[in-house]
C-alpha cells in the first residue's frame, strides 16, 4: 500500500510538473516527485523478491482480487512397504474410495479470531461440518487477495495444528488398525509441499485452492515395521498400490483412488 501511494504521488506530480513553466519550482517537484517513484518501483521489486515462491500466485492481486475463493489445508501421509503405498477406505458417501492417510490442519479460532476476520475468512459451508470438522482449515476467503497473507500466516505455524499425529492416531490406532503400544511415539519426516495453483472446482459452485503438506512415515522398531506390514491383512480398509495404479487412478482389484493421491508420490 505504502508503494502504490508513493507511486501515485509521484505520477501526480510529474502531471503538475507538466504544466509548469521552467523555473526553480518546477525542478523541485520534478524531483521530489521522481523519489516518490523510485520509492514506489523498490517497494514493488522488494514484495516481487519476498514473494518469489510465490508468483503464480501474484495474479490474486490483480486479476479477479475480490472473488472469494475455496481453500483446503492439509496434510498427508507416505507410507510405503516394498515399493507399495497403504491407502486407507475414505467412507463419506460424496466420494468413496481410497486415499492417504492425513486430513485437513486445524487453527485456534479465538486467537486467530482477529486476523482472520481482517482478512474476509470464513469457515466454508459447501461441505457439512459437525464437532469432527469444526475448526478444520477448509475455509473461504472472500477476496482471493488475501490468500497470499493467508499463505504467510500458516506458514508462520502460528496458532494452529503443527504436528500431522492427531489424523495418523484418528485413522490408524483409534479403530485399531495399529496396536497403539509400538506407536506410542512415531518418527516421520517432511516431505515437501504440494500447490495447485487456483482451479474451478470440480463439485463446488467457487474456485478452489489446495495445499497439502507431505510426510513420511519413518518406523524406527521391529514392532512397528511388523505392523505396517500387516496392513496388507486388514482387508476393505486398507490397500497397498503401486506408483502407476495411483496414477491410473484404481488399483488391479479395480479399486477406486481418489484423485488427490498422487501427491505423495515423487515428484
Amino acid at each position: 500500500m505504502k508503494g502504490k501511494v508513493s507511486f501515485v504521488i509521484g505520477l501526480i506530480g510529474f502531471v503538475v510538473c507538466f504544466f509548469l513553466k521552467e523555473d526553480e519550482p518546477k525542478n523541485t517537484i520534478f524531483k521530489i516527485s521522481l523519489g516518490f517513484v523510485a520509492g514506489g518501483l523498490i517497494e514493488f521489486i522488494v514484495f516481487i523478491i519476498e514473494n518469489r515462491k510465490r508468483w503464480n500466485l501474484l495474479k490474486t492481486k490483480i486479476f479477479k482480487s475480490s472473488k472469494p475463493v475455496r481453500v483446503t489445508v492439509a496434510y498427508l501421509f507416505r507410507i510405503e512397504v516394498n515399493g507399495k503405498y497403504a491407502l486407507i477406505k475414505r467412507h463419506k458417501k460424496d466420494r468413496v474410495g481410497y486415499q492417504p492417510v492425513g486430513g485437513a490442519f486445524k487453527f485456534f479460532k479465538e486467537e486467530n479470531r482477529e486476523l482472520f476476520d481482517s482478512l474476509g475468512i470464513e469457515p466454508c459451508d459447501h461441505v457439512p461440518r459437525d464437532e469432527d470438522t469444526e475448526h478444520d482449515l477448509r475455509i473461504r476467503i472472500n477476496k482471493r487477495k488475501n490468500l497470499i497473507e493467508f499463505l504467510k500466516w500458516f506458514e508462520s505455524r502460528k496458532n494452529r495444528e503443527i504436528d500431522p499425529w492427531r489424523e495418523f492416531y484418528e485413522e490408524l490406532i483409534e479403530p485399531g488398525l495399529l496396536p497403539s503400544e509400538p506407536f506410542r511415539h512415531v518418527k516421520y519426516v517432511f516431505i515437501g509441499k504440494h500447490t495447485e495453483g487456483i482451479l474451478p472446482s470440480p463439485v463446488f459452485p467457487i474456485d478452489e485452492f489446495r495445499y497439502a503438506e507431505i510426510y513420511e512415515l519413518r518406523p524406527e522398531t521391529d514392532a512397528q515395521k511388523t505392523a505396517i506390514a500387516n496392513l496388507l491383512n486388514k482387508h476393505g480398509e486398507i490397500i497397498f498400490v503401486s506408483p502407476d495404479e495411483i496414477r491410473k487412478g484404481s488399483s488391479i482389484n479395480g479399486e477406486t483412488i481418489l484423485p488427490h493421491t498422487f501427491k505423495i508420490l515423487p515428484r
